[in-house]
């Protein structure tokens, strides 16, 4: 149905949040045949989709109970990537150069316990002593602070914000309604459910809805009467072009990254400022904080050009966990957020799972960690 402005007024699925989470989201469920309506209250990944690095680095012990949906996405990106590039049109800047991650003295026990890990569970992952690492990437510093490193060949890097944008065209291509700059006020409930979205434009019916707004989300947990503990962890950015030693593929250590990107730039990356709240500034301390991190890393990447800075607003969670599930207590309410640092990796295996238990009703097996339910 639509509204006198030609806006509709109910859905099958009401999607809160464009970012890509939510833009996935919506991918898979139109593949599913479920009639979907995006909500966002911006344009469609403007937030923390658009300041991502884009990393997609094959998964690590690190990511704990996470490992089995990381694994999945993995798997599934390169794929996916291609198909949303010829469905939607949109290049997503896909580069796929490899990952080194530099080992110091007192890291590189860690990084082959990963190489390791890794290795068992069938991924691409040798180990460069410091003369293989420095022939890889010349533009490291060869003071001897480097004693080797990880090396991953088959990972990669996007422009998240494009990848997104693709999705939710390509989802738009399959019937599902996309609606900018419409902000959700509440969330109506009734008997165990929920009934109706509020926003700036008028209520919708919806038959489920699924809250993915990610640092934003936390504000619908009156609404739907259980806590979604969602905060803000600012990132800031910065990126240089006319390097004076390329970088053969993304670098990663000393709490950053560095990532060559397809238009020729190199994305330096990321602070993690969790008393920022919601204020997505860049500042004096976070661009110095990314010029030591060159300093630590690569150098010569100092006499290169400045050509932008900017901030992201991730979506964390009071435990560091992934909240993802039913809602308890409402049959229809869904949410997906928490993703943190990993929502470019974990996109893909989030999206194909949630999917799958919101079609069938019943949240499916890799989810049940995340469950909403435990904050109840």
């Amino acid at each position: 149905m639509a509204d006198r402005a030609g806006r509709r007024s109910s859905a099958e699925i009401v999607i809160v949040g464009g970012g890509i989470m939510g833009c996935a989201l919506a991918y898979d469920l139109t593949a599913r045949g479920a009639e979907v309506l995006l909500l966002e209250r911006r344009e469609l990944a403007r937030e923390a989709s658009w300041a991502s690095a884009g990393i997609i680095s094959p998964p690590s012990p690190r990511y704990g109970a996470k490992a089995e949906l990381a694994l999945h996405s993995y798997a599934r990106y390169r794929g996916l990537v291609e198909e949303v590039e010829e469905a939607s049109g949109i290049a997503t800047g896909w580069t796929s150069r490899g990952i080194v991650n530099v080992a110091t003295s007192e890291n590189e026990s860690g990084l082959r316990e990963t190489l390791h890990w890794q290795e068992r569970h069938g991924l691409n992952a040798e180990w460069l002593d410091a003369a293989a690492l420095h022939e890889r990437e010349p533009a490291l510093r060869a003071d001897g602070t480097f004693t080797g490193g990880l090396f991953n060949a088959d990972a990669a890097s996007l422009l998240l914000g494009e990848f997104a944008r693709g999705l939710a065209l390509a989802a738009n291509r399959r019937g599902a309604t996309l609606r900018e700059h419409c902000a959700v006020l509440d969330i109506e409930t009734s008997g165990g459910r929920a009934t109706g979205i509020r926003t700036v434009d008028g209520t919708i019916a919806a038959g489920t809805m699924v809250i993915a707004a990610g640092a934003w989300s936390r504000q619908f947990s009156d609404a739907v009467g259980s806590r979604i503990p969602t905060r803000p962890v600012r990132g800031q950015m910065l990126a240089v072009a006319n390097t004076p030693v390329a970088l053969n593929g993304v670098i990663q250590g000393s709490g950053g990254y560095l990532v060559p990107r397809a238009d020729g730039t190199v994305a330096v990356g990321a602070t993690e400022e969790h008393d920022a709240g919601f204020v997505a500034d860049v500042t004096p301390a976070g661009v110095a904080w990314l010029i030591d991190l060159i300093e630590r890393l690569t150098p010569s990447l100092k006499d290169g050009r400045l050509v932008a800075t900017w901030a992201g607003l991730r979506p964390a969670s009071d435990d560091d966990e992934l909240i993802v599930g039913k809602v308890p207590h409402l049959e229809n309410v869904w949410v997906c957020s928490g993703h943190f640092r990993a929502g470019a990796l974990l996109a893909p295996g989030t999206s194909e799972e949630l999917s799958k238990s919101i079609m069938s009703g019943n949240t499916a097996t890799s989810l049940a960690p995340f469950d909403p339910g435990r904050f109840a």
